[in-house]
């Protein structure tokens, strides 16, 4: 009888705990200021100022009119600047290997948003086709070497594009996936192919990630590979400051679940890196080397 008593309680008490007195409509989330800005080396400095949304389908709100303080190795320099309608702003300074930028940026009604980054030295690369011709699948074989890395850089990223003329003469460029015969690459995005080329085992999708703290003596030596051929194939090599590596590796993971979510928010249990001071986003610098074969 006890027990049939507990049972009617407790089911009695389950719905009532259920129904709820609240017929309004439930308020949206507080809008967050996102500053976003990739100092690439030998470009013009440009940040993204915007109010953050809805994660999924709805676009961030630009702001207008920001007021910003910025330095360069501890000294002002010229806050002045070129506007886009997507809350881009474009400043007359432009970013050498080795410097430090600090920023401050105010929204009226919100806290100074501030960070801190340093644009990284570009790293020795070589990076050369391979002559060997003994693959018996149609593949292009490159050879990978990197003698030093300043203590700045974090990781770098390998990403290859391979392009072709239409009729026009215009060149479609495409993404490709990367073979890499590397111990030293993340393994995060990387899966088994039993068709690799000779002396390969690993298809990276999308990128290879090098990270430094993987690397002996901030040194590296490593084949990559693609199959088939192409009129021009392309590869960039990214020299990433920690900010922007553990940003870039941690949105990779967030669209991987949703692409259309709205970085840098997530209903995704994976580490997202901020650096911004008062509000969410990223200030960091990279260095950017290009060959094309």
């Amino acid at each position: 009888m006890r027990r049939i008593l507990f049972i009617i309680l407790a089911t009695f008490c389950f719905c009532i705990g259920c129904v709820s007195d609240y017929d309004g409509v439930l308020p949206e989330s507080e809008k967050i200021p996102v500053l976003n800005g990739v100092l690439c080396a030998d470009s013009l400095l440009s940040i993204n100022l915007t109010l953050s949304n809805h994660p999924i389908g709805k676009e961030f709100l630009p702001v207008e009119n920001g007021v910003f303080r910025l330095k360069r190795n501890g000294v002002p320099i010229s806050p002045s600047y070129t506007y886009s309608t997507d809350g881009t702003y474009t400043f007359t300074d432009t970013c050498f290997n080795g410097n430090i930028y600090e920023i401050e940026a105010e929204i009226p009604g919100y806290k100074t948003l501030n960070a801190k980054t340093v644009v990284p030295n570009k790293p020795d690369i070589l990076l050369v086709e391979s002559d060997k011709k003994e693959n018996k699948r149609a593949a292009k074989i490159f050879e990978l070497n990197i003698d030093s890395m300043g203590a700045e850089i974090h990781a770098l990223y390998v990403f290859l594009f391979i392009g072709e003329s239409d009729s026009n003469g215009n060149i479609r460029w495409d993404k490709r996936n990367i073979y890499c015969d590397s111990p030293f690459a993340d393994s995060f995005n990387r899966f088994y192919d039993s068709w690799s080329p000779e002396g390969f085992i690993y298809e990276y999708e999308n990128f290879v990630r090098f990270p430094v703290d993987n690397l002996i003596d901030n040194k590296l030596k490593s084949g990559l590979a693609f199959i088939g051929g192409s009129e021009i194939t392309r590869f960039y090599i990214v020299a990433a400051a920690k900010e922007y590596d553990l940003y870039y590796k941690g949105g990779y993971l967030q669209r991987s679940f949703d692409p259309e979510v709205n970085l840098p928010f997530t209903y995704q249990p994976i580490f997202l890196l901020s650096n911004i001071n008062g509000g969410a986003g990223i200030f960091s610098g990279i260095d950017l080397s290009v060959f094309d074969f």
